[in-house]
């Protein structure tokens, strides 16, 4: 099922009507999927669980979001909202603004958070549904923190906007090859990054590939 991405700024639940909810009950609601998806897995979630986590009737989940899948989406957007993180935006270089952002948005100091996505990419066999709210929410969160850190190394003038350009084009894979890494990661290394191994990805995998652009 297609969604539309809400602009950042998050709007209420695409399922709500009336009256502005409750934000308090909303979090609750989303901390409930969000520990039930690392505790159960996707498939075994129901909107009555989630419901009976977050102490609030299944009419209540119900108001707020049309379907499992709208649900489960918010809350993969909810780990992807924080602001870029002031060491990122005060960063000197791209390699700091590059570390501070993705620490931020992988959520590697929040093993919880970071598993909830982790199991998420598991369910996309069997689950394509997820796939889709994986690309639109946590792929396209995290490929647009990277392209601000290269905006801001280009306003400091380490790169130029040709180079800048070149990287957003199509069919370039450096972004991709990163957030691919990230989403993979335990597949892929057989653990979770912690901010030493976001570290080691940027030297060893984002920047060889950025510095590696032609800039004529």
């Amino acid at each position: 099922m297609t969604r539309t991405t809400r602009p950042a700024g998050r709007q209420r639940p695409s399922g709500a009507f009336g009256p502005a909810r409750d934000e308090t009950r909303n979090a609750r609601i989303i901390e409930a999927v969000l520990d039930l998806i690392v505790e159960s897995g996707y498939a075994d979630l129901t909107m009555g669980a989630v419901a009976a986590r977050a102490d609030v009737a299944k009419a209540t989940v119900y108001r707020r979001w049309a379907s499992r899948e709208d649900l489960v989406a918010d809350a993969l957007e909810s780990l992807m909202l924080p602001a870029p993180p002031a060491a990122a935006t005060a960063a000197e270089t791209l390699r700091e603004d590059l570390i501070a952002t993705l620490t931020n948005s992988s959520a590697c100091l929040q093993p919880d958070r970071r598993r909830f996505t982790a199991v998420l990419a598991a369910a996309t066999a069997s689950h394509p549904q997820i796939a889709d709210t994986l690309r639109e929410r946590y792929i396209a969160g995290q490929r647009e923190a990277i392209v601000s850190s290269l905006h801001r190394a280009q306003a400091r003038g380490e790169i130029t906007a040709e180079s800048v350009e070149r990287l957003l084009e199509p069919d370039r894979l450096e972004i991709a090859a990163a957030v691919a890494v990230l989403l993979l990661q335990e597949e892929l290394l057989g653990a979770v990054l912690d901010v030493e191994g976001i570290a080691r990805m940027v030297d060893q995998v984002l920047l060889p590939l950025i510095d590696g652009t032609p800039t004529g």
